[in-house]
């Protein structure tokens, strides 16, 4: 390795670093976005790493989108016609899919600090050019600041806005929006292929409806789902709970594998069949990757410190593409403790829709509902718990209703109350619901949006949020006015 005095290259820091530098270009567009003003290709040691990050950057200068994996392929074929020169890029773009993001933070760090250094070095030099030319002090002066303005701002990734047509390829792209499936196809297909990356999907349902059931099932169908977005090799998934054990979180895995009720594993009458498939599953390998759990005392982490936990594993190379929360009143609110409860569950809300968009990845959150929401027929958002503006943060809200005897025979209504990424309004009754196998299915259901008395519920779901909104502004107005 070379000395650290002689930096002019990032070979002091090594292949492997440079490798997981143009991987973190790949898979953090906005990383990528800030710096490629002051990206130099000809910092990079390998003439296959040069030619890959040249061509990365001419097409980000060309259309303003960050090229991906995909659309590197296309490029590399159609700029590169010699035979060696065009196998070596392609076997380089399939190589980097696999590259770790473990120390992701670490390489964006050093990477930024050295590109950073790197120009300041080069407008010095434009500097010194300036002052030793022709021209009146006051010209030269103020041309100096302005190279020195702009070094000093160059890769701060500050945003000043976007216009309508802007970035018009990347708004109409097929990629505009990443969804992560349910595992349930009707509700799939309505949510336009799941939740997507970046989203926060809420939960409501009377209290013991089924929610860790629900989210393991998620869970489950999120890590071992092949598809494009995730180069068939499954999302990462992170499923944290409170109340439940770990052991507990296990054995409702091995029920969804195995269709036995999480009651029944461990009896004589099925433990040996039960070994037989969990070890025998297709996607053993791919699950046991993907999906990592974790128990947390409950009331007492904030999401802020959620977050910061995520971000330590993110740089041990686990990066989370879908977080379960499980469930909402279980968190440590956020805020000051003189704001009322409301207040605070709505910020505590809106930190998880930070987080959801910082760390690029889906939360689904569960929420307990009101007491009107139990034997309830239909759960509407008025029956959640708790703040109104849980529902006024999150993309997607689904409801469950179920009844004692819905529970008995494995039956629920599911509703989707709010849907920002397609059509809200669905109702499907006598879902199939097994609590023991956390199995969901909607195949065989009654699907009503268009009924009268749907239209109707609507209608007074409608004027009930609104009197509480109204409510709410009468109260904040008058502590406002309070001296």
């Amino acid at each position: 390795m070379a000395s650290k005095s002689n930096e002019k290259d990032l070979g002091y820091l090594g292949e492997e670093f440079q490798k997981r530098l143009i991987h973190a270009f790949m898979v953090d567009s906005s990383f990528f976005r800030d710096l490629s003003s002051i990206i130099d290709q000809n910092m990079f040691t390998s003439v296959i790493m040069r030619t890959y990050v040249a061509i990365m950057k001419d097409y980000y200068e060309k259309y303003q989108i960050c090229p991906s994996y995909t659309v590197m392929d296309m490029s590399i074929r159609e700029r590169i016609h010699n035979k060696i020169e065009l196998e070596q890029e392609l076997a380089f773009n399939e190589e980097l899919k696999t590259v770790t993001t473990e120390s992701i933070d670490y390489v964006r760090e050093v990477a930024t600090r050295f590109f950073k250094q790197q120009n300041i070095v080069r407008i010095a030099n434009e500097i010194l050019r300036v002052v030793g030319s022709n021209g009146t002090d006051a010209d030269k002066y103020d041309k100096c600041v302005t190279l020195l303005t702009d070094a000093i701002n160059a890769g701060t990734g500050e945003d000043y806005g976007e216009g309508i047509y802007d970035n018009i390829e990347d708004t109409l792209s097929d990629e505009y929006r990443k969804p992560i499936p349910t595992g349930v196809d009707r509700l799939d297909e309505v949510l336009e292929g799941g939740l997507g990356l970046g989203e926060v999907g809420m939960i409501i349902g009377p209290t013991s409806f089924g929610k860790t059931s629900l989210t393991t099932s998620f869970a489950s169908a999120a890590a071992t789902c092949r598809c494009e977005y995730n180069n068939n090799q499954g999302f990462k998934v992170l499923q944290i709970v409170f109340e439940d054990k770990i052991k507990q979180i296990r054995r409702k895995h091995f029920s969804k594998i195995t269709q036995v009720e999480a009651r029944n594993l461990s009896k004589p009458d099925y433990i040996q069949m039960v070994r037989e498939q969990i070890d025998r599953y297709e996607d053993k390998e791919m699950l046991a990757k993907n999906l990592k759990i974790v128990k947390f005392p409950s009331g007492e982490k904030t999401i802020d410190q959620i977050k910061n936990y995520i971000n330590r594993l993110i740089n041990l190379g686990f990066k989370p593409d879908l977080l379960i929360l499980d469930y909402f009143e279980c968190l440590k609110l956020s805020g000051d403790k003189s704001l009322s409860q409301w207040e605070q569950e709505g910020k505590t809300m809106r930190r998880i829709e930070t987080m959801a968009s910082d760390l690029n990845m889906a939360v689904w959150v569960p929420s307990q509902g009101s007491r009107d929401s139990i034997n309830a027929e239909l759960v509407t958002i008025d029956k959640g718990g708790g703040s109104i503006r849980k529902a006024q943060v999150a993309h997607i809200i689904l409801s469950i209703a179920r009844s004692t005897d819905d529970i008995a025979n494995n039956r629920a209504t599911i509703a989707i109350l709010k849907n920002r990424a397609g059509c809200s309004g669905k109702i499907f009754n006598n879902a199939y619901f097994n609590n023991g196998t956390c199995t969901v299915n909607m195949d065989d259901v009654d699907e009503f949006e268009n009924m009268v008395k749907f239209d109707q519920v609507r209608e007074e779901d409608i004027r009930k949020i609104q009197k509480e909104l109204l409510k709410q502004a009468k109260k904040n107005q008058k502590a406002t006015e309070s001296p």
